[in-house]
C-alpha cells in the first residue's frame, strides 16, 4: 500500500512539473537609474530614430519586458513606437516586431535632458528570443516629443560590449557603449523558454495529473 501510494504521487509530482516548467526569469541588460548615471537624452524626432543592443544568454528565452528611460510633452498627442529589431553586423537591422506604440501622453515626465522617468513595454504575449544573439531596441517617433536617456558609463548588467546607434541616415551612426559614448538607459528581462509549455508536453502533464488523480480515486471507491 506504501509503496502504491508513492508512486501514485511520484507520478502526479512528474505531471505538475511538466506542466509548470521552470522560469527562471532574469535581467539580461540593465543601466536603469539605479546603477548608472544619466549625461543626457536623445529626441527622437531631431536625431533621428535610437536604438540599443542587448546579447541573449547560451540557452533560448522568451522576451517578457522592456523598460525604457524617457522623458517628453505628456500633453502632445504624437506617439511613439518600441521595436525589436535584428541585428547586421553590430548595426540594427530589420523589424522582427512591434512591442508597442504609445501616445506622447503616456509620459510622466517633461521633455528635460537627462529628467526621464521609467517607461515599462510589457509584453502580454512573450517573443521568443534565440541563444547567443543580438538584438536592437529601436524608438522611433517623427513626430514625437519623446527623448531616450543615455549613460556615463558601462557598468550595468549587459551593458559592456554592446552598441547604441541613432541618426537620419541609413544605416544610422554606431557606438560601443563605454565612456563617453552613452549607451541609452533600458532593462530588457527575459524568462526560460521553458516557462511556456509546447503543445506535446502539455497533453503529457495533462496525462500524468489525470492518471495520478484516477489511481487515487479507484483505489478509494475499493476501500469504501
Amino acid at each position: 500500500m506504501i509503496y502504491l501510494r508513492k508512486v501514485m504521487l511520484a507520478t502526479i509530482a512528474s505531471g505538475w512539473l511538466s506542466l509548470s516548467g521552470a522560469t527562471n526569469a532574469g535581467e539580461i541588460y540593465n543601466n536603469l537609474p539605479d546603477i548608472s548615471s544619466t549625461a543626457g537624452s536623445s529626441a527622437i524626432s531631431a536625431a533621428g530614430a535610437s536604438y540599443n543592443s542587448f546579447f541573449t544568454g547560451a540557452s533560448d528565452s522568451l522576451l517578457t519586458d522592456v523598460k525604457l528611460v524617457l522623458s517628453g510633452i505628456p500633453t502632445n498627442s504624437a506617439t511613439f513606437t518600441v521595436s525589436l529589431n535584428r541585428d547586421s553586423s553590430t548595426s540594427p537591422g530589420d523589424s522582427l516586431t512591434t512591442l508597442g506604440t504609445f501616445k506622447d501622453s503616456a509620459l510622466a515626465e517633461p521633455g528635460t535632458t537627462g529628467a526621464g522617468s521609467v517607461f515599462d513595454v510589457f509584453l502580454t504575449t512573450p517573443f521568443a528570443l534565440t541563444a547567443d544573439t543580438r538584438y536592437w531596441v529601436e524608438l522611433s517617433g517623427p513626430s514625437s516629443s519623446v527623448n531616450w536617456d543615455y549613460a556615463t558609463d558601462a557598468t550595468g548588467v549587459g551593458v559592456s560590449g554592446e552598441y547604441n546607434a541613432y541618426g537620419l541616415t541609413d544605416p544610422p551612426s554606431v557606438f560601443s557603449n563605454g565612456p563617453g559614448t552613452g549607451p541609452f538607459q533600458m532593462e530588457v528581462t527575459t524568462s526560460s523558454a521553458s516557462a511556456v509549455p509546447e503543445p506535446g508536453t502539455l497533453c503529457q502533464a495533462l496525462s500524468a495529473l489525470g492518471v495520478g488523480l484516477l489511481a487515487i480515486a479507484h483505489r478509494r471507491m475499493v476501500r469504501s
